[in-house]
């Protein structure tokens, strides 16, 4: 008797409206008719027309993503061909077709679930009953929700309907996989291609039933539910429902994005925290997302968009490409107002590869705070186009196109600089402003004895080095053996002879003998010879070692004929490391 006296009061209290009396938001504010919808202008245009003007199709396919109003779509069009009023673009809503249409119970609407209706017997069943004329309304309107789920054999039924349906029937079918529906099917619908609604609609719509449902919300609340929503109001709404419930009825950015694990509000001061190079910072806001149960690769997700919205911002562009309110973008400028483009973009490349590292990646925090240390170390770059043209104006410089002292001198001034870019220095090699055309340097000679001429050839090979570097690294491996009747001789030993050659090529050796002259009187010629090493080798053995590199000096004589190769040597100030003979290859 217990069980019987429970099951009356359980019927006793259905029967009195309190048991699920509440209707949720995404049922209670579906839309009933065209000028209710939203976000598919393009959707209800055509049909009303086609309504008014009595052209109406016998297949229609509905396709999109979920919650964009697929199926509600299909029910208005079922409730504008049965109004008793109709058939209307404007259901009155009132009639019993109608009221029978909205509450799901319209024997002539016939509504199908597609994924537990696939086989061909369904859809043989379905012929059968589609020969018999509608009992109230004008068509008997089939709405197959998941049409795609059907199997081929169910399609190859339905394609004969198809070709000869009854006047009476109209079927819709609606679908999130447009591209799964045979051609055959495809070609006999009318096709309408349902839309993601917009950020600035979902906004819309749920400003309007907050108010008329009597809850207040902050504009940024609002703006992490339409965006979380991802273009389909029915997400939205049921997002709605379930933040309201936690609220208790006031909703504020810090509650929303708690209920819905989105860590959005400890987006921007993490960005923060890598634009200042702050990892350290950005380190503890993540440990903080971590310990706050967030999902890192919802955050990860939120962080490249992010970034991306400070890129778009960066451009000077707003509303029209973002979807946030005006008064978040204006922060976001102020934001990157001393950051360069680059940064952000390299920014955004790094996050985005962590991104996909961390789908599969077994400790998905290790990343992330690897890619947080590399961000936040991101310096400033020069562009490489940039650094290509500074490398061509050198060369055409240094190939011919200066010719007098005075063009040297203020090429001199205009190339020994440093150029600040952002946080990153970048030093260019230049010549000294001493003169460089031979003539008399100011520097003073003291005499000629042993001690002065050493310290005068230190101060030539500095000078070299300075004006040609590659060739400066060759003259290094030399030493002062003497200075005898105007003739300067500079030894190599046996390792080092290698040199010699290059050195004495004639646009080299006459280069040297020029910068010798401006700085030790009395020299006429300069002669490099070899001498024996720090082991005691002989000169002897110094030229069986050179006889054993003529073919390495012969490749590199080859090498460094090419004027690219030299050109390239002195511009860069690079010094030969390796010699690779890529012949035969």
């Amino acid at each position: 008797m217990s069980c019987l006296n429970c099951a009356e009061e359980i019927s006793s209290k259905s029967n009195n409206g309190d048991l699920m009396s509440y209707q949720v938001l995404a049922r209670k504010w579906r839309p009933r008719s065209f000028k209710e919808l939203t976000g598919q202008e393009h959707v209800s245009r055509t049909l009303e027309n086609a309504i008014k003007s009595g052209r109406i199709a016998h297949a229609y396919l509905f396709s999109g993503v979920r919650g964009v109003g697929k199926t509600t779509v299909a029910r208005i069009l079922a409730k504008s061909l049965n109004c008793a009023e109709g058939p209307t673009h404007d259901p009155c809503m009132k009639c019993q077709s109608c009221t029978e249409i909205s509450s799901g119970f319209s024997v002539d609407v016939i509504e199908i679930d597609g994924a537990s209706h696939t086989g061909v017997d369904n859809v043989r069943e379905l012929q059968e009953s589609a020969q018999y004329a509608p009992l109230k309304g004008r068509y008997k309107i089939y709405i197959i929700d998941e049409v795609h789920m059907l199997s081929t054999s169910a399609f190859n039924a339905l394609l004969k309907i198809l070709e000869e349906p009854p006047p009476h029937v109209v079927f819709i079918f609606a679908t999130t996989e447009q591209h799964k529906i045979p051609g055959t099917i495809n070609s006999r619908c009318q096709n309408f291609q349902f839309r993601r609604i917009s950020y600035r609609e979902i906004m819309d719509r749920l400003r309007y039933i907050l108010q008329e449902e009597g809850i207040k919300a902050s504009e940024d609340a609002l703006s992490v539910v339409a965006r979380a929503s991802d273009g389909s109001m029915r997400d939205a709404l049921s997002l709605l429902d379930q933040v309201i419930a936690y609220t208790g009825g006031k909703l504020d950015e810090g509650d929303v994005t708690w209920v819905l694990g989105l860590a959005d509000h400890m987006t921007g001061p993490f960005i923060q925290h890598i634009l200042n190079r702050d990892s350290a910072n950005a380190l503890t806001v993540l440990k903080e997302i971590v310990d706050g149960g967030y999902d890192l690769k919802q955050f990860c997700t939120n962080v490249v968009e992010y970034i991306r919205n400070l890129t778009i911002t960066k451009l000077g562009l707003g509303q029209e490409v973002i979807d946030l309110p005006q008064e978040r973008i204006t922060g976001m400028a102020k934001m990157v107002e001393n950051t360069p483009m680059d940064i952000l973009q390299r920014i955004f490349g790094i996050f985005s590869k962590t991104l996909e590292e961390i789908r599969w990646f077994p400790h998905p925090r290790f990343s992330f705070e690897m890619a947080i240390i590399k961000a936040a170390d991101m310096r400033p770059v020069l562009p490489v186009d940039n650094l290509i043209g500074r490398l061509a104006e050198i060369a055409k410089r240094l190939s011919g196109g200066i010719t007098s002292v005075e063009e040297k001198k203020e090429w001199i001034k205009e190339t020994k600089r440093e150029e600040d870019h952002g946080n990153e220095i970048i030093h260019i090699p230049s010549i000294t402003s001493t003169e460089v055309d031979g003539k008399k340097n100011t520097i003073e000679t003291k005499g000629s004895d042993a001690s002065d001429i050493a310290t005068l050839w230190h101060k030539v090979v500095t000078r070299i080095n300075e004006e040609k570097p590659s060739l400066g690294s060759y003259i290094e491996q030399g030493v002062l053996v003497g200075f005898e009747d105007g003739i300067l001789s500079i030894g190599f030993n046996g390792g080092a002879s290698v040199f010699i050659n290059l050195i004495e090529r004639k646009d080299s050796k006459d280069f040297i003998l020029e910068r010798v002259k401006a700085y030790i009187p009395g020299i006429t010629a300069i002669k490099f010879t070899t001498i024996s090493d720090k082991k005691g080798h002989s000169p002897a053995y110094n030229e069986y070692l050179a006889d054993q590199h003529d073919k390495q000096q012969s490749e590199i004589e080859e090498a460094f004929s090419d004027q690219i190769v030299k050109d390239a040597i002195d511009i860069l100030g690079g010094e030969v490391v390796e010699l690779r003979n890529r012949k035969g290859e």
